[in-house]
């Protein structure tokens, strides 16, 4: 007997779906890629054409109707994924929506409500989570290696790669730097180290001009650099700078606790590093312990977010990862944003 297979399409046939859906999908042998949606039809087209897809639609609309369509990507710009995500579960889709969820909490709280009220699966496109890096990091945290969790401190610099003017467009984009990379730590911190109940921050535009693909965009309206004060419900606290005005990148994360530290450095250094009073080494043998484990390639980590859905969707496994994760995180920047332009310390919920 065949194994099922489980239908899906993609919704915008931009970037991130040449890169990582696509290529993600053909390869998994639990899904058939049925159509595929682009506002662009000559691209929609040459998407099908290259990864073997049957049909194509210029309307999303016309994807959704199919009745052998069970799932889809929407890999549309930031500004385009409330709509067609809510079109999907209302048609009684399930949704993987790349990040961030929303430009707006308004915008994901009505997708998170359609997805409770069409009883559809909808998971969010951080392909770190399912990296092995995290999963260390998450182990010796829960296992309570550092003990009691004291503060946790985040530093991220790095020059800006755009591939779109629209990424400069507050309107378009929901905001710069906090948005489009913030929106990943965001997640994590939340996932990681519990979550935030009050943030001050202060935001910044150090650089009037970028280049967004091909086209140089000047005036700017979203910052490129922000730096925030955590304070966390379990008690903790916490600072996080993000920049990508930078020339270099350099940057790391640090979680302090009453009986230890974890530390993870951005680049070759990337493997944990753990000091722990709690292990039974004698006091002149103690020290930094660098995590011993092989990461996954990236192209790994995005198969296995898609392979999340495909097996909730076939097995009825559970989501490790849900849009409401993706909404906390949307809540976590909004945040820092109204701090930023308040000048005030701000509580988490945010109030409407």
């Amino acid at each position: 007997m065949a194994e099922r297979k489980l239908g899906v399409g993609v919704i915008g046939c931009g970037g991130i779906a040449r890169g990582a859906h696509f290529p993600n999908y053909a390869r998994n042998p639990r899904v058939r890629l049925v159509a595929v949606a682009d506002v662009d039809r000559e691209r929609a087209r040459a998407a099908a054409e290259q990864w073997g897809v049957d049909a194509y639609y210029d309307d999303y609309r016309d994807l959704l109707a199919r009745a052998d369509l069970e799932a889809v990507s929407v890999t549309t710009p930031v500004f385009a994924h409330a709509e067609p995500a809510i079109a999907a579960m209302e048609a009684g889709k399930h949704v993987l929506c790349e990040k961030p969820i929303a430009r707006t909490l308004a915008e994901a709280d009505a997708m998170v409500a359609a997805a409770e009220r069409n009883g559809v699966l909808f998971t969010m496109g951080y392909q770190p989570r399912f990296s092995r890096l995290w999963d260390q990091t998450k182990r010796v945290l829960d296992e309570g290696l550092i003990g009691k969790l004291l503060a946790v401190n985040l530093v991220s610099c790095g020059r800006a790669a755009l591939p779109q003017p629209w990424f400069l467009e507050r309107s378009k984009s929901g905001g710069g730097v906090m948005m489009d990379w913030g929106i990943y730590t965001a997640y994590m911190i939340n996932w990681l180290a519990g979550k935030v109940r009050a943030v001050y921050a202060v935001t910044r535009a150090f650089r009037n001009a970028y280049k967004g693909g091909a086209t140089m965009v000047e005036n700017v309206d979203v910052e490129d650099t922000g730096v925030a004060t955590l304070e966390f419900e379990n008690g903790a606290i916490g600072t996080w700078y993000l920049t990508w005005a930078g020339v270099t990148g350099h940057g790391y994360t640090s979680f302090d606790g009453t009986e230890g530290s974890l530390l993870m450095r951005a680049g070759q250094e990337a493997a944990p590093l753990v000091y722990s009073s709690k292990l039974d080494d004698p006091e002149y043998l103690r020290g930094w312990r660098k995590l011993a484990f092989t990461e996954l390639s990236l192209a790994e980590q995005h198969y296995r977010k898609l392979d999340h859905l495909v097996a909730a969707a076939l097995d009825g496994s559970p989501l490790v990862m849900t849009g409401s994760d993706g909404r906390d995180a949307l809540e976590l920047i909004q945040a820092i944003y109204r701090s930023a332009e308040t000048g005030q310390r701000v509580t988490l919920p945010l109030s409407r």
